[in-house]
């Protein structure tokens, strides 16, 4: 967290056994939801990133309590919430299938795995509507091949 904002990288991810660890090593602290969105690896990917999830479940630290974005109940004044609801219900069509493998609000790392491969841009999207969906107010991609440096994220930190 970042002067009160809630920070979450998307980690895009294909056949990345190899380097999946070193992503989610190197993240820095700041960072409050590491949103792993595995496209229909064939290798071990989902695997070493559910072995992160529950070991990060044995030691938790205070991590953030995000919760998912409730659908309002219709009342006078909450018109626009309504709609806005309704419309997040229409554009779930525009999503490529997916399954969360864990979805508790207080895990740093979360897993989404596509059911069907959608390429990068696919597995970002994913990623993306998870974050929308849980109200995080900064999002940031970094690649699951490691090729990104986790200290360039510091650099969001002006934004605020």
């Amino acid at each position: 967290m970042l002067q009160g904002k809630t920070i979450a990288v998307v980690v895009p991810a294909y056949n990345e056994e190899t380097q999946i660890a070193i992503v989610l090593d190197t993240m820095p602290s700041f960072v409050d939801r590491i949103i792993v969105v595995n496209d229909c690896s064939k290798d071990n990917t989902a695997e070493i990133v559910m072995s992160y999830i529950k070991s990060e479940m044995v030691s938790k630290n205070e991590i953030l309590d995000i919760p998912w974005i409730e659908t309002p109940q219709e009342a006078f004044y909450n018109q626009a919430d309504i709609l806005l609801a309704k419309m997040r219900m229409e554009e779930e069509q525009y999503y490529h299938p997916y399954k969360i493998f864990n979805d508790n609000t207080t895990d740093r790392i979360i897993l989404v795995n596509n059911l069907v491969n959608a390429k990068v841009g696919g597995a970002i999207k994913t990623g993306y509507k998870w974050c929308r969906d849980h109200a995080i107010d900064c999002t940031a991609v970094m690649a699951g091949d490691a090729q990104m440096d986790p200290d360039e994220l510091e650099k969001i930190y002006p934004l605020f």
